[in-house]
């Protein structure tokens, strides 16, 4: 891929799909006029594609797609229409999806015959990469799915962790955090999958020496229905840690702010209290960097 590409592709996805009016849902339930063995490359351009052409991207990190909020979607593609076109990659067979599956889902249970699509001729650590940064931004994916999808460009693809933060536009620490996930027995993984326990949770949880001992606690949360601050309380005397913090020591609910707002904003942070005040630290790379955050937070 092309530098250009590269560099649009660390901006997410909204750097690859041109401007375009909204497809109206009368535009999508015609009879289609060509199969995909007759489409060539369209680079930039949004053509119809027939839906049932379509398959789901195998590298798709999400594992879990909610009846109820495709339903919310489907009503409003059916009142609005598709207002972005999906990323697809040309197969022989028909096309793949890279980004927009939940669109197609819903398009699907309207009994849409096509949808709006840009299709794309990449790699496959390309569409991996896509599909991973596109979940993120939109902050879709569960803890355990975005911390398998790093797993598996980590291990597939050959990135570095540092490289990875980079290129999903987070800091190395948030991704770091997000990977130690995958260090927690499979029960705890599955609480986290299905909402049971929070990211907060399991980083207490990951403070224990021992499965056993996260183990017994994640029994203690569930039955008692503990928050993160008591479980936090309770896992620091359990593995030590029950003085109070020394003067000038890290207060770790600042900690889990500036962690909280590294994982929305993607570049680290850090939170100095000075009396009743203090400051907010943002640091950033480079132009590309500023420009991503300054877009985030609406300041433009």
């Amino acid at each position: 891929m092309s530098q250009q590409g590269r560099k649009a592709l660390g901006r997410g996805l909204g750097a690859l799909i041109p401007q375009r009016p909204v497809v109206p849902p009368a535009a999508m339930t015609g009879t289609p006029t060509g199969s995909p063995s007759d489409t060539p490359d369209t680079g930039d351009r949004v053509v119809e594609v027939p839906v049932d052409k379509i398959r789901p991207s195998r590298f798709q990190p999400r594992t879990v797609f909610n009846e109820e909020p495709l339903k919310e979607l489907a009503e409003s593609i059916r009142e609005k229409g598709v207002i972005q076109p999906v990323i697809l990659s040309k197969k022989h067979d028909g096309y793949e999806l890279i980004a927009g599956e939940r669109r197609w889902r819903a398009s699907k249970m309207l009994g849409y015959e096509r949808i709006p699509a840009i299709v794309k001729v990449v790699r496959d650590a390309d569409a991996l990469e896509m599909a991973l940064i596109e979940n993120i931004q939109r902050e879709n994916l569960s803890p355990m799915e975005e911390a398998h999808a790093y797993e598996r460009l980590l291990n597939e693809f050959a990135f570095t962790q540092e490289g990875l933060a980079k290129k999903v536009g987070k800091s190395r620490s948030a991704v770091a955090n997000m990977l130690r996930l995958l260090k927690l027995p499979s029960k705890i993984q599955d609480d986290l999958a299905d909402g049971r326990l929070t990211m907060g949770h399991a980083r207490a949880l990951l403070s224990l020496d021992s499965d056993d001992q996260r183990l017994e606690f994640r029994d203690r949360i569930l039955s008692t229905n503990m928050n993160v601050r008591q479980v936090e309380g309770a896992t620091r005397s359990a593995a030590g840690k029950g003085k109070p913090p020394k003067k000038g020591a890290a207060d770790p609910n600042i900690e889990r702010l500036a962690i909280s707002i590294e994982r929305r904003l993607g570049v680290k942070t850090k939170i100095a209290l000075k009396g009743n005040g203090g400051t907010i630290t943002l640091a950033f790379a480079d132009d590309d960097e500023l420009d991503r955050i300054i877009t985030i937070i609406g300041v433009r």
